[in-house]
């Protein structure tokens, strides 16, 4: 085949393929979300998280956020195209003093996608019919959930294996949360007023 034959295959390809949103390579240092938000507690020892992203990969504010009326990107749950989902139950609390410690058993965790976020319903956290449509699942590993001061403030460190993902359209580009963090994320949330109010890091998993 002549060159210029090889280079028209070439260009058909790349047509013939959506180009793809992604971050850069992950590895074991590599952050690759940041999220905010809180947990509402449903009863004594069970709660509901729910994050927003304020860094997904490379993504830039306006992939993540709803826009108001000049065309910024509104940085909170209620304009955020992904929400975090994951219901949570404390199994036992124990410690000395001001340093406490609860078992957080496993559970799963669930990635929602809207590309209109206003109407999502938050008044029955068990009904997410609103929510969106799930792009990624998780199983969320068991973690200690520590303080050391009375729940002041209080830390959760765990992993959460990616188990499904499915590729969306996002500004005209595939996205896929398998293609940013393949085997899954490992999260250290930081927390006020027994995490209320959430915030912290994701790094994928190695692999």
């Amino acid at each position: 085949m002549k060159f210029a034959t090889f280079v028209l295959l070439g260009i058909l390809l790349l047509w013939a393929f959506p180009a793809v949103v992604t971050a850069q390579p992950p590895d074991d240092s590599h952050m690759v979300i940041g999220f905010t938000g809180g947990s509402t507690w449903t009863s004594q020892s069970t709660g509901t998280c729910i994050w927003y992203f304020p860094v997904v990969g490379n993504l830039d504010l306006a992939s993540l956020f709803a826009t108001d009326n000049h065309g910024v990107p509104v940085v909170d749950k209620e304009h955020s195209y992904f929400i975090w989902v994951s219901d949570w139950s404390i199994q036992a609390m124990f410690g000395n003093g001001p340093f406490s410690l609860a078992v957080v058993p496993a559970g799963t965790a669930t990635i929602y996608y809207s590309s209109n976020p206003l109407s999502r319903d938050w008044h029955d956290l068990a009904n997410r019919t609103t929510w969106g449509v799930p792009v990624a699942q998780f199983v969320r590993g068991a973690g200690l959930f520590q303080t050391t001061d009375n729940w002041v403030s209080d830390k959760f460190y765990f992993s959460a294996p990616l188990v499904s993902s499915k590729s969306i359209n996002l500004n005209g580009k595939r996205f896929s949360f398998r293609d940013l963090l393949p085997e899954g994320m490992t999260c250290f949330e930081y927390g006020q007023n027994g995490s209320t109010s959430e915030a912290g890091s994701c790094m994928a998993i190695g692999h």
